[in-house]
């Protein structure tokens, strides 16, 4: 580099950098060949000294080049003795200061983790931050949910926090003007062994102005029956929603919740609303694919057997700002009709003032679920109860609603009482008793023990009566009628049909359509398919659940109809219902005459449309047409059948 300049030979150009920060191409040059060189150069102008004007791109790391004005402290649970007890010993009940530190400063770098006997205490350990001499907190929540983890304890490892290899961390900045104060609360009911903690922070630093600190708030519905969405976060004030964390489990075993669409409302507009669930984390098609752990997304755990997942994301790229106010919500399902329990922690920045956080419930109101309800349970609490003439020492009599006539399981779900007990329920229509224990360690009084099966019954009025000695202090957390299906498992099939795709449009044309086995439906029919293949009736089984899947049996299965035919015996003329789920679209017929028709994308779900039928006696004949979109292609069919006296076959 000489007085003048510097010149660079980069083979297809020369480009010429003068003292004075021009660049000068020193021969042909196409325009856009010279914006490249000038991105790709751009970081050797500035390491080498060059002189390239005032504004110069910063790299990320860019503030290590300067030397800063803070000074770094390291604050951790240490042995103040000079011994290796490193940690705190946290009695029940009892709370430790983690951090206590004058500012301004910025807390740059937090690391705990714990040694607990209590299973629960993720839930139960609750983590308080207080910034600049509040005194209601700016963060309130259970301590694994704020690393993401309220299931259980699972490695992953983003960019802001995470939990590797045993301990839980997070690099969030967290600025406070004049004091900054973090607090652990054992709710776990006995002592915590063992809770280490390790921070970095930078104090003396300038902040600039305003200061937006940190906030991050735990909201749980143990169950959602609300036709309203989850509430992520409703804050007021002046700031930025930076990451979600997402803890749910379905009641049911399935995933069906992750159909509910993200909804945002900024300074008091509608700003949109999302495709589903697993989409707002970046993952598809519910995470078919299994965890994983990304910078600023990621899926913590999926445990589809139990219908749990865990997920993360991060707004740092691209965080919602607000001037004003912000209202995040999720729904539970397409229209919020799951039932699940949801956990989320929501991550923001604002100026203060806060509005004050509502308070966590107690810590046995925080644990996982243990014993879940079914969705179709009817919960205790709903159930409409008279007593005896001796008050509160009476039987009460519970009023339980029956779905629709059938055969039925009942299931009880005591509730537990601290202290021990028995209680006694019995059906006064079948003379059944059961005794139960239902004592509860302390602190577990009314949460749900294992159920029970009382008895079967043949219900075919609106109501079933059962009593519960010992007053209201017995009344069990739940009664759940438990259908006894009896499943139409083994069908005639035949197809594939077309059914043409309609693009923008989830209609199924084979629904519009009449193929050969509508007006000839004999088992011995033979039928003409459009790529001229001759096609007939085939035997197909649904599993033990009653779950019929068509894709196995069919090819091509996307786009096309089939048709299926099995027959009901009843031994008199009678009304009965089927019940049925199907996926796709559907019409369904019973000897020739079609009763239900649906279109669109649907999942097969057990027991979803009911339709009313007039039997014949003897044999009746039942014939599905099922078409498929894309992806799955299956159905589920029974009848109601409370006295036990309808049966299926294949053939007549």
């Amino acid at each position: 580099m000489d007085a003048s300049g510097v010149s660079l030979h980069l083979g297809f150009m020369t480009v010429r950098v003068s003292r004075g920060g021009g660049i000068v191409p020193t021969g042909l040059l196409r325009l856009q060949r010279f914006a490249v060189a000038v991105l790709l150069l751009w970081p050797f102008f500035w390491i080498s000294g060059c002189d390239v004007g005032e504004e110069v791109g910063q790299g990320p790391w860019d503030y290590l080049l300067t030397p800063g004005e803070g000074e770094f402290r390291h604050l951790s649970s240490y042995d103040t003795t000079g011994g290796n007890r490193d940690r705190y010993e946290i009695a029940a009940g009892d709370s430790v200061v983690l951090l206590d530190l004058e500012g301004p400063g910025v807390l740059r770098r937090i690391w705990i983790t714990v040694s607990s006997r209590d299973p629960h205490y993720l839930r139960r350990i609750a983590i308080r931050m207080y910034w600049d001499g509040e005194e209601e907190p700016s963060v309130s929540v259970p301590l694994g949910d704020f690393f993401g983890n309220g299931f259980e304890k699972t490695h992953y490892t983003a960019l802001p926090m995470g939990v590797s290899s045993g301990g839980f961390y997070t690099y969030l900045p967290m600025p406070f003007a004049s004091h900054a104060r973090i607090v652990a609360v054992n709710g776990t009911g006995r002592t915590v062994d063992a809770f280490y903690f390790n921070a970095d922070a930078e104090v003396g630093v300038d902040l600039d102005e305003p200061v937006a600190t940190f906030h991050a708030w735990w909201n749980r519905d143990r169950r959602t029956t609300s036709p309203e969405p989850h509430l992520l976060l409703e804050a007021r004030g002046w700031g930025h929603l930076v990451g979600v964390s997402f803890n749910a489990e379905s009641y049911g075993g399935n995933l069906g919740f992750l159909e509910g669409d993200e909804i945002f409302t900024v300074d008091g507009e509608f700003r949109g609303m999302g495709t589903g669930t697993e989409d707002y984390f970046s993952g598809g098609w519910y995470f078919d694919a299994g965890p994983f752990a990304a910078p600023y997304h990621g899926l913590v755990l999926k445990d589809d057997e139990r219908g749990r997942i865990a997920a993360y994301r991060w707004h740092l790229p691209d965080p919602v700002r607000f001037r004003d106010s912000i209202r995040m919500e999720i729904e539970h399902g397409h229209g919020n009709e799951e039932v699940a329990d949801y956990a989320t922690v929501a991550y923001w920045y604002q100026v203060e003032p806060h509005g004050a956080l509502p308070p966590l419930p107690p810590p046995n109101q925080r644990r996982v679920l243990g014993v879940k309800i079914p969705a179709e349970a009817i919960s205790g609490a709903e159930l409409s109860s008279s007593e005896g003439s001796e008050g509160e020492s009476a039987a009460v009599t519970l009023d339980v609603p029956v779905p629709r006539p059938d055969r039925y399981q009942v299931w009880v779900y005591p509730s537990g009482v601290e202290g021990g007990g028995t209680a006694r329920f019995r059906i006064p229509a079948t003379g059944r008793v059961a005794e139960v224990e239902v004592g509860a360690p302390a602190g577990d009084g009314g949460l749900p023990l294992e159920p029970v099966l009382l008895d079967t019954v043949s219900a075919r009025g609106e109501s079933l009566e059962i009593e519960v000695a010992g007053g209201r202090d017995a009344q069990p957390a739940a009664i759940h009628l438990r259908p006894l299906r009896r499943w139409a498992r083994e069908w005639l099939a035949v197809g594939p049909f077309p059914s043409p795709q309609r693009l923008g449009s989830e209609h199924s044309t084979a629904l519009d359509s009449v193929y050969e086995p509508e007006r000839d439906p004999s088992v011995g029919g033979r039928y003409s398919l459009p790529d001229g293949r001759v096609a007939r009736w085939n035997e197909v089984e649904g599993d033990e659940t009653g779950y019929v899947r068509l894709n196995p049996h069919f090819e091509p299965n996307d786009w096309v109809a089939a048709y299926l035919q099995a027959f009901l015996y009843s031994p008199d003329d009678r009304e009965a219902v089927l019940l049925l789920g199907a996926d796709d679209g559907h019409t369904l017929w019973v000897n020739g005459e079609q009763l239900s028709e649906r279109q669109g994308r649907n999942i097969s779900v057990p027991d979803e449309i009911e339709v009313g039928v007039r039997l014949r006696a003897g044999w009746n004949r039942v014939m599905l047409k099922v078409a498929d979109l894309d992806g799955g292609w299956a159905f589920h069919l029974r009848v109601a059948d409370p006295g036990g006296e309808l049966r299926w076959s294949r053939y007549r």
